[in-house]
């Protein structure tokens, strides 16, 4: 991770082509803007905080990522889902955070369903940092149901299908009292579009 602090008239490790960073390199970094107190949160120890007093200048900074395979290399739809997958991620996890009060206290599950492995495991990653950062408590544990309901769930409309298989998570203990689910789901394979969706107590809400 490649952090960069931009400071108005002055900048310092500027991600744009230089003397030591190509252009084809320089196109290769994804680049976010954060506010400071934001930053800290989210990369403790790598940015700093506010200073208690305020600051001299209007301070910002872009945290940048060299992606992992150049542009070109994965298919169109995947580019697009991860180049905005941490705003996606940030934004369902805060209105994950927004609900009942209750649901602080339950141990938070994540699971993707997308057709792509890497990208699926990129955006449960994601998903489950951004929970964190809201102070939820969140497990890597995936929920399961046998061989027999997966057989039934795969022939149902997807519509049909995440509300049934949410009511045997509950009633297998898969996803106890104590947890709660959140899905993010892929219902149309051709678009970027991922469709959040909780499952509490054996009950499946769509996130508007």
């Amino acid at each position: 991770m490649l952090t960069f602090a931009f400071i108005p008239f002055l900048q310092l490790n500027d991600p744009a082509p230089n003397i030591v960073r190509s252009r084809d390199r320089a196109r290769n970094l994804v680049c976010v803007r954060v506010e400071p107190l934001q930053g800290a949160v989210e990369y403790p120890g790598r940015i700093q905080p506010p200073r208690p007093r305020g600051d001299d200048a209007d301070r910002s900074t872009l945290v940048c990522r060299e992606r992992l395979l150049r542009r070109g290399l994965r298919a169109p739809r995947d580019e697009a889902v991860l180049n905005t997958l941490e705003d996606r991620a940030q934004d369902v996890a805060l209105r994950v955070s927004s609900l009942d009060p209750a649901l602080r206290d339950r141990t938070w599950l994540v699971e993707t369903f997308y057709d792509h492995p890497e990208v699926l495991d990129k955006i449960s990653f994601a998903t489950q940092n951004a929970l964190m950062a809201q102070g939820l408590s969140v497990s890597d544990r995936h929920p399961k149901v046998a061989p027999g309901d997966v057989e039934v769930l795969t022939r149902l409309d997807p519509m049909e299908a995440y509300p049934a298989a949410c009511a045997r998570y509950q009633a297998t203990g898969s996803v106890s009292g104590t947890d709660a689910l959140l899905a993010l789901v892929a219902l149309d394979r051709r678009a970027t579009e991922l469709q959040a969706g909780l499952c509490v107590d054996g009950r499946w809400t769509w996130l508007p």
